[in-house]
């Protein structure tokens, strides 16, 4: 491995929060000298003359699986916009696959070209109202995993009414974990329940949206991870309000939770949050110190997110305002260059092997989406630009124009099937389907006629889960996801590509071009949100709490 010296740049130091004048010198994967004037000695020179030399940034929370495509390859849509680590959390897969799953995942993430570190993840299932393929992950099953070095502690602790009651089950789970960090999520949490989460030793959240929200927390001495995501637009509100008020930039850091590969093309990772704050007056040590060194610090990885000798060699190049990425170094190799992989990332081969196929039930047949009686009087209705949806009265033969939706359990443990009405779709001459839908991750599938939305399903049947269009009783378009129905083997480019043909594909058959064809159907079926959600067990009231019968 060639060293490399990047020469006359400035350098920012996360820890101390500073600025200063320096060359680098990369040596063996580790930073060999930080200092003015560094002599070449036969290294690669990069020319850093006006640019800025960081750590490289870490994703503080992420769920891969939302990329759509394996480890590897969302390594290599991250690594030209300068995220070099991120701390995933693998819900998803263990939903599906448990402690298999995880173990599967932990192989992939190995071989990955950026650093992986996982948070187990501590809520599966979400809630016992609907039907996941691993049942219950106990803190028994996750006591494999607690040691291992690549393992950054427990995943987003979503049950919180548990945490504060202390049941046995979660508490079990967090004791396993507490020489490691508890992440939190603290989404719809009733606020006299806080004292009572942040003293079972749960130290951060990722779930603020608004300055009330993210000061009170950070009040009580939590960590306070920025979110941008894809659908979830967090990050500019609180960064002003940590701004105004002069908050302490040692308890922040950035993460993105859920972005789609088309996002992150388009707009950048970690590096979109790193350019908010600049534009919002952060100067470079203080971002630094969000973007790279404390989500390490949280984590112990104690070794990275800084430019200091002896540190692992995770390092981004970029312009003042960090729009463009000039170079970036993983592990002291060069692996991106103005935007691009320079093809010596450096990682293994991610494994080569056969998933199994997670998508487990009987060929489906037009009969099978029959609407009961009861579901011709309501149907769940689409909010544009939100997760939420609306419990809406429908009159009589009103749901002859509507399109059609099914929830089928896709595990091979009961073979439930559920069917109701969807308002604001759209849908014409056809049907769609998926595969991912969170988070127990059953099939979930819109249409405008019951023979094809079972052509649809059974062609999931057939490839172990992805994305599906069906018209005139056969396929027109699809998305091959066989890792779990959840990720492709893909590349990211050609997941990313197939994904927007499909989209327009789905619009031109009448889907409501306000929405995300496949994304909004990936979240009918999650009954933590507000207002009517169609599970595998029936059509569930979630302001009521209570199934339609």
């Amino acid at each position: 491995m060639k060293a490399i010296l990047m020469k006359g740049g400035s350098v920012a130091d996360g820890q101390r929060g500073t600025v200063s004048r320096a060359d680098v010198l990369v040596r063996d994967g580790r930073i060999a000298a930080v200092g003015e004037g560094l002599p070449a000695a036969g290294a690669e020179t990069l020319d850093c003359t006006g640019l800025m030399v960081t750590a490289g940034f870490v994703d503080a929370h992420v769920h891969i699986e939302s990329s759509m495509v394996l480890p590897s390859a969302f390594g290599e849509a991250v690594l030209p916009h300068g995220t070099t680590c991120v701390i995933a959390d693998p819900h998803e897969v263990v939903n599906v696959a448990g402690a298999e799953g995880l173990r599967s995942f932990l192989d992939e993430a190995a071989a990955a070209p950026v650093g992986i570190f996982t948070a187990v993840p501590s809520s599966v299932p979400a809630t016992m109202l609907d039907t996941n393929g691993a049942g219950e992950f106990l803190a028994d099953a996750m006591r494999e995993f607690a040691e291992r070095p690549d393992v950054a502690g427990l995943g987003e602790v979503m049950c919180y009414y548990d945490v504060a009651e202390r049941r046995p089950e979660i508490m079990a789970k967090i004791a396993l974990f507490r020489d490691k960090t508890i992440d939190g999520h603290t989404a719809g949490m009733p606020a006299d329940l806080l004292d009572a989460y942040i003293g079972a030793g749960i130290r951060n959240d990722h779930e603020c949206t608004d300055a009330a929200g993210m000061l009170e927390r950070y009040r009580k001495g939590m960590n306070i991870y920025i979110r941008e995501g894809s659908a979830a637009r967090n990050a500019e509100v609180l960064l002003r309000c940590v701004k105004e008020r002069g908050l302490d930039t040692a308890r922040f850091a950035f993460c993105t939770d859920d972005k789609h590969l088309a996002t992150i093309a388009a707009e950048g990772h970690i590096s979109y949050i790193v350019r908010m704050a600049r534009r919002l007056g952060f100067g470079w040590g203080e971002t630094a110190r969000m973007a790279s060194w404390n989500p390490c610090r949280f984590y112990g990885l104690e070794d990275r997110g800084n430019v200091r000798e002896g540190y692992v060699a995770d390092l981004v190049v970029t312009d003042d305002a960090c729009n463009r990425i000039v170079y970036v170094i993983k592990d002291g190799r060069l692996v991106a260059a103005e935007g691009r992989l320079t093809g010596t990332t450096g990682c293994g081969a991610a494994p080569r092997r056969d998933f199994p196929n997670t998508v487990r039930f009987r060929e489906m047949h037009a009969a099978d989406f029959t609407l009961p009686d009861t579901m011709k009087k309501v149907a769940i209705e689409l909010v544009e630009g939100q997760l939420l949806t609306r419990k809406t009265p429908l009159a009589d033969g009103e749901w002859r124009g509507l399109t059609r939706l099914a929830t089928v359990e896709r595990h091979g443990r009961n073979g439930n099937i559920a069917v109701c009405m969807l308002k604001g779709y759209g849908i014409r001459n056809g049907a769609v389907a998926t595969s991912v839908s969170h988070d127990a991750h059953n099939v979930v599938c819109a249409g405008d006629n019951a023979a094809d939305i079972a052509v649809a399903c059974n062609r999931l049947r057939e490839l172990g889960g992805g994305y599906t269009i069906a018209s005139g009783g056969r396929i027109v378009g699809e998305l091959p996801l066989p890792a779990y129905g959840l990720m492709s083997a893909e590349n990211a480019s050609t997941v990313a590509e197939t994904i927007h043909h499909l989209e327009k594909q789905a619009h031109a058959m009448g889907v409501n071009r306000r929405i995300d064809a496949f994304t909004t159907l990936s979240f009918v079926a999650l009954p933590v949100i507000p207002s009517l959600r169609l599970l595998d067990t029936g059509l569930y009231d979630v302001d009521e709490s209570r199934f339609i019968r």
